[in-house]
């Protein structure tokens, strides 16, 4: 082989950077390179581990999610139910005053779930 055939196969190697879905997943998942990690991208590529892992869920996408009815859509406060079934948006309006802290959520179906507090959402209980 000589040397500009190699050079040029050599040059195609470094600048292939394009890493497959389980390089991605095992970089999220080990954070130094291990026996371990590229173990894991073998069986990952074979099919046995992450097959239904999603990646396509993205920080920016979660935060682009459309909460609130009407013109006021994004977030919303689950502490702040706006008396139709749904809550207002997340965040004050200019002079507007509320009695709980409020507590966000990209979508009203978010509101369901637990926060991570234990009287999340509802109302404590004063103990006698």
């Amino acid at each position: 082989m000589d040397s500009g055939k190699l050079h040029k196969v050599l040059k195609e190697v470094l600048e292939e950077k394009k890493r497959d879905r389980c390089l991605r997943i095992a970089d999220r998942k080990y954070d130094k390179p291990s026996a371990y990690k590229s173990g894991a991208v073998v069986r990952c590529r074979k099919g046995d581990i992450w097959k239904d892992l999603k990646e396509d869920e993205s920080l920016h996408k979660w935060f682009s999610r459309k909460g609130a009815k009407g013109s006021t859509s994004g977030w919303v406060d689950c502490n702040a139910p706006d008396g139709k079934g749904g809550y207002k948006s997340c965040g004050r309006q200019k002079g507007e005053k509320r009695s709980k802290y409020p507590a966000c959520r990209p979508t009203p179906s978010a509101c369901k779930d637990k926060g991570k507090g234990k009287t999340w959402g509802k109302k404590a209980s004063k103990k006698k």
